[in-house]
């Protein structure tokens, strides 16, 4: 069987050796001819899977390590019966702990206050889910967009993206679609945008083109700065707007899922649907193929009250103020116009909150709603 996949998906080789031979290439610049001899084609989000890319090619099966399928032409493999997969969820973990680092980095800088906020979630797919439960854990009002449910998780109250839109903290976490009953491009349009608040935050780490950036350009400066953004995608990937990225508290290049583990997981989660797919036993455990967290416990202070507590423990396992400078200055150095992709592909990957222990007598609870690993009294 041979194998062409992305370079950078984490444990590719490791995984799939064992199923045949494995060809790491360039996912955004995969071409046809890269496919002539290939069984197998496993990318990321960057390759655009199509009948382009496909036709002429012997491609028995399509995975896909990550949870949006905006990427792929389901319908052109369906009809010619390619089998497809990608890996829902495996990052929800990842991003959520995205959210709260920048949540976390918005109190020590700014006094930025989101605990009992009113939040608002955009979209309730896994990752959206993930991050509501938290804030319901933690005993936040959360109000949640999502025209496609009927019926919200505990905690929850479903209503009209105009009542989400006037949050404290609104969370973007909608796949990006164009056609269907509720398209999500440019859904927080320039109406929505104009309707900002001072001192509401937005941070937006689902998919590019879901909101309107000239507007929220325009709206931030008459806000005269009074908008709290934190930008992890972009309506031009690999290509992100520089004048909003300079605008934003923290701006990432796409990386909010990029934890080790859940790259892990979403590898692995490719790897078992491929060996159901062929009807091969699988010889490598999901234990194997996770990565366990570089920092096992941290050790709080007592004498801080809850807000810094919590910030500086997220501090401590995930800095995402680090990825923003990092992306505000390759972004703006890089001699070519592939800084955005560098950045990706050379992440520094971070652990994921529950492969670390917080050691705290008084907040245990609020560490655990977070989704720490575990808490002592």
């Amino acid at each position: 069987m041979k194998i062409i996949a992305d370079e950078n998906m984490p444990n590719v080789v490791d995984l799939f050796s064992d199923l045949g031979e494995v060809t790491l290439v360039n996912g955004r610049t995969l071409s046809a001819e890269q496919l002539l001899d290939a069984d197998v084609l496993l990318v990321r989000s960057v390759t655009k899977v199509n009948e382009a890319l496909l036709s002429g090619t012997p491609v028995k099966y399509v995975g896909s390590a990550t949870i949006g399928t905006d990427h792929i032409d389901t319908e052109y493999l369906t009809a010619q019966g390619i089998g497809f997969n990608s890996a829902p969820g495996c990052n929800a973990d990842a991003v959520a702990d995205y959210v709260f680092s920048a949540l976390s980095y918005l109190y020590m800088t700014k006094g930025v206050r989101w605990l009992g906020a009113r939040i608002g979630v955009v979209g309730q797919g896994n990752v959206g889910r993930c991050v509501a439960a938290r804030f319901v854990a933690l005993g936040c009002e959360v109000v949640a967009y999502d025209p496609f449910l009927q019926k919200s998780v505990p905690g929850v109250t479903l209503t009209s993206l105009k009542d989400v839109m006037d949050s404290d903290v609104i969370c973007l976490h909608a796949p990006l679609t164009k056609t269907g009953p509720y398209p999500s491009f440019d859904m927080i349009n320039d109406e929505y945008v104009a309707k900002l608040k001072a001192g509401q935050t937005i941070v937006s780490a689902g998919r590019g083109g879901v909101i309107n950036e000239h507007a929220l350009i325009k709206q931030f400066h008459v806000l005269e700065g009074q908008l709290n953004l934190a930008l992890d995608v972009w309506l031009g990937e690999p290509h992100p707007n520089m004048e909003l990225a300079a605008l934003c508290d923290i701006a990432t290049p796409h990386i909010a899922g990029y934890s080790k583990q859940g790259r892990e997981k979403g590898t692995w989660y490719i790897y078992q649907s491929l060996c159901q797919f062929f009807d091969i036993a699988t010889k490598s455990s999901f234990a194997d193929a996770i990565s366990q967290g570089s920092i096992c416990e941290i050790k709080m202070n007592s004498g801080l009250d809850r807000d810094e507590t919590l910030a500086r423990a997220i501090q401590a396992c995930f800095d995402v103020a680090r990825d923003s400078a990092r992306f505000k200055h390759v972004m703006s150095s890089f001699v070519t116009d592939k800084g955005f992709d560098w950045l990706r592909k050379n992440y520094v990957e971070r652990d994921e909150f529950n492969t670390t222990m917080v050691k705290h007598t008084k907040f245990a609870h609020e560490f655990e709603a977070l989704g720490f690993l575990q808490h002592s009294h």
